[in-house]
């Protein structure tokens, strides 16, 4: 009896593909024997029959013939008998339907059967007898018989061989489930052989890329979560540590007001880490920019330079900005994240009274905006690193990010099907280049 968990039938209850493999060779066999066998029979049954029944006439002349010859019952009997016949007496009674047959021609034969049988009735020396053509020493006989079982033995020794050949044919098959069971209980570093056949071969080098690119996801699963926990102890130990000193009621007004401010800038931190969290899970797993309208991209940076103002202004940063009158056909509302988190960052690392500048003109293949700074530089082997989540290429300044703006940056940018790089400058500083295609003809005039 099959055991179901879960509404899957359990492993053991389940047929094994090899013994269906050898079960369904051995039908094919006995269909194909059994068409072919029947099909013979049909074609060559009507000479057959006809060959039987001149064997029991020629029988029949014979025994007349001596029997005109005077010869005894038992000595006509003895002469034209053989292995190929069976010879047995019967009453006269039992042969009444065909009493005017034998009185008119001395004997009366009959045939029928798929595999031909013929029956000869006749009267010898006063006396009746049967004769059947088809005995169990006749040479028809012995060789059908040998037939069906040549059949028979070569479909069961075709079995077994399938049922060992399977074994080997579906041995790949077999790793990959076991590989497959490893797999699902966690461990991606398995691997299976790759066959020389394309079929099982293609099957194999999949389940191996497969299993390459989950191991790749579990190791950043794993890193995200890490990050995320670090991310969010960190002012959430803050706020607590300070909820605690507010609770002193003998602190000064002006300690009590900066505590305050740290609780609400670490709470800040907070809500800007999860916002940016759900905004980068939710582009992963967009295939499309979204819906898009038609918008002035260079009043939108004025715009994003504006709502920054605090924050360039307490650092005293000069502005150089120059900005081409450019009207984009996108997703307005992720194109202000790619602007707020580039200059953004370009404050941040920007030393007090520095400058950043801020530059959007067209190009021969579209849209570039260029957002530079004169802080410090990034080291080349990181370069290519600063776009991935939670990576902060200056941990000494970890307090003053998440690691998640410029990877926010990147998928909006790959997803309008734009580019996005970051380059060291001679002088000093650094400038990340932003091209985003044309998208209708009405944006180059």
């Amino acid at each position: 009896m099959s055991r179901k968990k879960n509404g899957y039938v359990s492993q053991n209850s389940r047929t094994s593909l090899q013994f269906k493999l050898a079960l369904l060779f051995f039908m094919v066999m006995v269909i194909s024997a059994t068409i072919s066998i029947s099909v013979i029979l049909l074609v060559f049954s009507p000479l057959m029959k006809e060959n039987a029944e001149q064997q029991l006439l020629s029988f029949a002349d014979s025994a007349q013939k001596l029997e005109k010859d005077d010869y005894a019952f038992e000595d006509i009997i003895s002469i034209i008998n053989n292995n190929s016949y069976s010879i047995e007496k019967v009453s006269q009674r039992s042969i009444k339907e065909h009493k005017k047959d034998i009185d008119e021609k001395g004997y009366y034969v009959s045939s029928g059967g798929i595999i031909p049988k013929a029956t000869l009735i006749m009267r010898i020396n006063g006396q009746f007898i049967e004769v059947d053509s088809f005995s169990s020493e006749n040479l028809y006989w012995m060789v059908s018989l040998v037939i069906i079982v040549a059949f028979m033995v070569c479909i069961i020794i075709g079995t077994i061989i399938t049922g060992f050949v399977g074994r080997t044919i579906l041995q790949p098959i077999h790793d990959l489930s076991k590989a497959t069971s490893e797999v699902a209980r966690g461990n991606f570093s398995v691997r299976v052989k790759v066959p020389a056949d394309r079929e099982y071969g293609t099957l194999a080098k999949n389940f191996n890329k497969m299993a390459q690119e989950l191991s790749g996801i579990e190791t950043l699963r794993g890193d995200f979560i890490s990050n995320v926990s670090h991310e969010f102890k960190t002012p959430l130990a803050s706020i607590q540590g300070f909820a605690k000193l507010l609770q002193d009621e003998s602190i000064s007004e002006s300690d009590r007001n900066e505590y305050t401010q740290i609780i609400i800038d670490e709470t800040s931190r907070l809500s800007k880490l999860s916002s940016n969290i759900l905004n980068l899970t939710k582009l992963e797993n967009q295939t499309t920019i979204g819906k898009k309208k038609r918008f002035s991209i260079d009043e939108q940076i004025r715009k994003i330079i504006l709502m920054l103002e605090p924050e360039w202004s307490k650092k005293e940063i000069n502005l150089d900005i120059d900005l081409e009158d450019i009207f984009y056909t996108g997703n307005e509302d992720l194109m202000g994240q790619i602007w707020q988190n580039v200059i953004n960052n370009a404050i941040k690392f920007t030393p007090v009274g520095g400058e950043i500048k801020v530059k959007l003109f067209r190009s021969e293949t579209g849209i570039v905006a260029k957002i530079s700074d004169n802080g410090p530089g990034i080291p080349p082997e990181k370069k290519d690193k600063i776009f991935e989540k939670f990576y902060q290429g200056d941990h000494s300044r970890a307090t003053e990010g998440n690691g998640l703006g410029l990877a926010l940056v990147k998928r909006i940018v790959d997803l309008s099907g734009g580019r996005i790089s970051v380059e060291n400058l001679f002088e000093g500083g650094v400038c990340f280049n932003i091209e985003l295609p044309y998208q209708t003809e009405v944006m180059m005039k």
